[in-house]
């Protein structure tokens, strides 16, 4: 078997959800910010996540580049990723938050079999529901509010 054809067997065997988010600081006019997942492999072997970039669409009013913040081991069980990323502090853009519904992320990831090894592409795109009440409490949380 290809060593794309692996490394891509592997990656469809991670199931990717959302932990936290943490606000690194301000710079400019942009929020920057870290996303945690957590990177649970169902699968009997590891991959090497030597880098990843791409956008995060939410619904159409916001393009987020992202990017992983350090390449990290997929071994079986559970693995936590960190995404660092910047949004525009948009008054209008910011208040319609809570109101979003989807999000999509477009990029490409750049894999190994083992760490020296040669990094390989692997592109991405996929869409899915945000759950209701998500933005709303990741915002409370952020900013120590309780409501």
């Amino acid at each position: 078997m290809s060593k794309k054809m692996q490394a891509a067997s592997i990656l469809k065997q991670c199931e990717f959800n959302f932990q936290k988010a943490s606000i690194e600081g301000f710079k400019k006019d942009s929020l920057q910010f870290i996303v945690y997942l957590n990177a649970r492999n169902k699968g009997k072997d590891s991959l090497y996540a030597q880098s990843l970039n791409g956008t995060l669409y939410l619904d159409s009013l916001f393009e987020i580049p992202i990017s992983l913040k350090n390449s990290a081991w997929l071994s079986p069980g559970n693995n936590q990723l960190s995404f660092s990323g910047a949004v525009e502090l948009n008054l209008f853009k910011l208040l319609s938050l809570p109101s979003l519904q989807k999000f999509t992320i477009k990029g490409k990831a750049f894999v190994a079999l083992k760490p020296n090894q040669e990094a390989l592409g692997i592109e991405f795109n996929e869409t899915k529901d945000i759950p209701p009440d998500l933005i709303t409490k990741q915002i409370q949380s952020l900013l120590n509010l309780n409501f």
